[in-house]
Parts: C-alpha cells; structure tokens; sequence
C-alpha cells in the first residue's frame, strides 16, 4: 500500500515535490491545494484522516492535533539536534512535536529600486505610493492579499505595529478599539480609495499578489521567501534586477513586526504506526531537500543548511540573508498555539474586507472583530 499524503501546492511549493520521485516507497499524493483548501479539505474529513503524511504549519497544528502523531520519538536525537531550537519550539503543541520543519516563513518588504528606497515608516511608504501614482510608472503602488489568511496577517501585523493587541495575554478580548486598531484598517482602507492598491486584490491571495508585483505593476509588496526564486529570474520576472527587499517599515507605535511561522510535515495516526511514511517524512525534510530550498530563497531550519548559506552568500543575497536574521531574531509575529485560530482567521477577514473593500464602518467593524474573537475563544 502506497503512502498516502495532503501536500500544500502552489509555484512557491511544488519544486520539493520532484524528491518523492527517488522515495524508497511508493507514494499516492491524495490532496493538493493552496493552504485554506488544504485546511478545509482535512477540516472536512470525518474520523481518521485518510492520509499518512500531511502538510501543515506551526499555527494550524493546534487545531489538527487530535490527527496528529507526536514526533519526539519517532525521529532520532541526532536527526532533531541539526533543526533550531526555537522552530522546534514553534513546531511543538504542549511540549511535543507535532511536526518536522520545511522552513521558516517570515514576511520581508520588496520594493522596486528603481521607483523608490526602503520608506523607514509605513506613512512615509503612504507617501511615497501618493507621489509614484501620480507618474503613472505603476498600475499600482502596493499589493496585499485581499482575502483569507493574507489579510488577516497584514490586518494583524498592522495592528500590532500601531499597538494595538490582537491576542493580549491576560485576556481574551482584543485591544484593537483604539485609534491604533482604527490606524490599521484606515491604512489599508486608503491603499484601496485612493487606487494605490488595486481594488481586484480583493479576490487574491498570495500566489496572485505574487505574480501582479512580479510583472512589474507595482513598486511595493510584503512576501515570503518562497517567491524569491521567481523575483531572481529575469525569464519570469521583468523587472528581476530592480527588486531589494528590507524590514518592515515600523508602524505607528515605533515597531517592525512581520507576521511568521513555519511549514512543517506531519504524521497521522496511522501514518507513525508505518515506517514507510516515517521514511517519506525523512526524504521531505532531508538536508538536500533544505538546501534545494534555502537556494531558491526558503530560510532554512537545520544549522547545517544555514551554515552553508551563511558561507556562500554574497552581495545582494547575503545583504537578504541578514535582513532575514535580524527579522527572525527581532521581528517576528508569531499567532498564539490556538485550536480555534483557523476559525479566527475565517471569521475576521471577511470583516477586515468589508471595511477595506466596502466602506463598512471603521468603529463598528473593529468592535465586531473584537467581540468575534473573545466569543471564540470563550
């Protein structure tokens, strides 16, 4: 019997995949989708899931674990000591592993240099995509996600970077009516009014706000290191030599915060009990596969990867690979280990949408959001 598994799919993740062609046993891919279709499709299941090995990440496996299989024994103490600690930690539900890291996926600014510099704020990147406008060089200054869990994050990491909390520790309602929540969706707010952004960013997620920077019709984009390979090659980006990336402006409250987490893969039940799917598990997160990652942009998770990287990096990549450090080191955002987060995410940015796309009411929305948000986790 094949090894059954449920892979995230999309340009930035189906190079990997090309591994399971030299895997020891054989495999059947049962499930492949964007992560929401991913994540609707297990949500979906009834009992057992139907799979031995899945694709998931440190915030969705809270909600997932009843699936799961803990990992701490089924890997070796020599095969865990070459991941990071602190993703480990990320990867771990209540002191157990719950996954193996892919990579580490934290948000940069990308910005074209030939429009612009890196803006040290995000009212002076306002500013900026005001003036670019006006020259008509750009369909668009800045591109975000306008739906699912690419809004939300930028809805969060713009709250956050105003001050207001999202997921306060010592209480389970947010601290987002405030003139820094009102902050956060007034930005995004104007980005869509004044046409900065373009208004049929409502329908796309991030494969779609990839592709539009990537052809060059913007000046600015937050996006993961998975995409980098893409904006490197001049055949499929146009405007390859023009693109640097930075941190985070920092927001209102003086902070830079980029939403991040890790792409892990995960055993079922039924998966663990199979030393075939424990050796697929092995194949996917082998250090040749890490590396085949780290090279295409992918921040690695194994010190014997990053040390490579950290080796052979040189000019513009090594000037990205210590933004990235500092980012990972200093500015990361990362959710609270929540079962009901996926539902967070579901509910919340179809109201961060209303108020960005529709005009719905800045006071009321965010009084909804945080009313949401404390009956689920109530």
């Amino acid at each position: 019997m094949p090894v059954r598994l449920a892979l995230i799919s999309g340009p930035a993740y189906d190079p990997l995949y090309e591994c399971l062609r030299e895997s020891p046993v054989p495999v059947e891919v049962g499930f492949r989708g964007d992560h929401p279709s991913l994540n609707r499709h297990l949500a979906s299941c009834d009992g057992e899931l139907p799979y031995d090995l899945v694709s998931t990440h440190t915030k969705y496996a809270p909600s997932q674990q009843q699936h799961l299989a803990a990992l701490d024994d089924l890997l070796s103490p020599a095969r865990w000591s070459d991941f990071a600690p602190r993703v480990l930690t990320m990867a771990s539900v209540s002191g157990r592993k719950f996954g193996v890291p892919r990579n580490l996926d934290v948000r940069l600014l990308h910005y074209r240099t030939d429009l612009t510099t890196a803006p040290g704020t995000w009212d002076e990147l306002l500013e900026v995509c005001r003036h670019l406008q006006t020259t008509g060089r750009v369909a668009s200054a800045f591109v975000f996600p306008g739906m699912e869990s690419g809004l939300f994050g930028t809805f969060y990491e713009l709250c956050e970077m105003a001050g207001a909390e999202l997921f306060p520790s010592d209480t389970s309602r947010p601290r987002i009516e405030s003139d820094a929540g009102a902050w956060a969706l007034g930005f995004l707010r104007k980005l869509v009014d004044e046409g900065l952004a373009p208004r049929a960013a409502r329908g796309w997620h991030y494969d779609a706000v990839h592709a539009y920077f990537r052809a060059g019709h913007a000046a600015f984009v937050g996006d993961w290191p998975g995409y980098y390979a893409f904006y490197r090659d001049p055949k499929s980006c146009p405007v390859a030599a023009q693109i640097a990336v930075s941190a985070y402006p920092k927001g209102p409250a003086g902070k830079s915060l980029a939403y991040a987490g890790a792409h892990t893969f995960a055993l079922t039940h039924s998966g663990a009990a199979r030393p075939e799917a424990v050796q697929v598990l092995e194949l996917l997160t082998a250090r040749e596969q890490q590396t085949f990652e780290a090279e295409r942009g992918f921040v690695p998770v194994r010190h014997s990867v990053l040390r490579v990287l950290q080796e052979h990096s040189q000019g513009a990549e090594l000037a990205r690979f210590r933004t990235l450090e500092a980012v990972t080191r200093d500015a990361m955002l990362i959710p609270p280990k929540l079962a009901c987060y996926p539902e967070i995410e579901a509910t919340i940015w179809q109201h961060v949408q209303a108020a960005v796309f529709d005009g719905a009411d800045t006071d009321r929305t965010l009084h909804e959001i945080a009313t949401r948000i404390e009956r689920i986790l109530e």
